[in-house]
């Protein structure tokens, strides 16, 4: 058998722009745009992300992606 990967674990490690704000400690769910695709997503992050932030897509919980904000360079 070959090795399948569901798409939404291919975005595991990408980098996301949030559409829709991210509310803090997984208390709600955001929209991340990743590459042309929109998905839902939280954080476990204790600010929450405002919308236009670049986020790192560092998991999944379900259906929905896991996002960190990236730390400025």
């Amino acid at each position: 058998m070959g090795s399948y990967r569901p798409a939404i674990d291919q975005l595991i490690g990408k980098i996301g722009i949030i559409v829709e704000r991210v509310p803090a400690e997984r208390s709600g769910r955001g929209i991340v745009k990743v590459g042309g695709q929109l998905w839902t997503c939280e954080t476990d992050g204790t600010d929450p992300i405002d919308q236009d932030t670049s986020v790192w897509i560092c998991g999944r919980n379900g259906v929905r992606l896991l996002v960190l904000a990236q730390l400025d360079a």
